[in-house]
């Protein structure tokens, strides 16, 4: 099955979207896709599965439990282990996909 990510979610002002991809896809691993105006967050959280994030658009600060901050552009990739705590903040609109293994 084909998809185009970039058309999954939408950018809104202010305001953070999403959408699962996992019945779309047939798959039982969460797969979601995000879209972040700039300035906005997702709060501090951590799951029991590894994470794996790559940015679509724009540039989305990842924060670490460990004080450790990366920044990630357009077609950047990053594993976040499981049970580590994480934010996001969108540093410019951006959107993502987080795939859990």
């Amino acid at each position: 099955m084909k998809i185009n990510l970039s058309q999954m979610v939408r950018y809104h002002d202010g305001q953070i979207t999403s959408r699962s991809l996992s019945k779309k896809l047939g798959l039982s691993n969460p797969i979601m896709i995000y879209s972040l105006d700039k300035g906005e967050t997702i709060s501090s959280e951590n799951s029991l599965r590894t994470k794996i994030i790559q940015v679509l658009d724009g540039r989305l600060e990842v924060a670490l439990a460990d004080k450790t901050a990366q920044i990630l552009s357009k077609q950047d990739l990053m594993v976040i282990q499981k049970n580590q705590t994480h934010a996001f903040k969108a540093i410019q609109r951006s959107q993502f996909l987080q795939i859990e293994l």
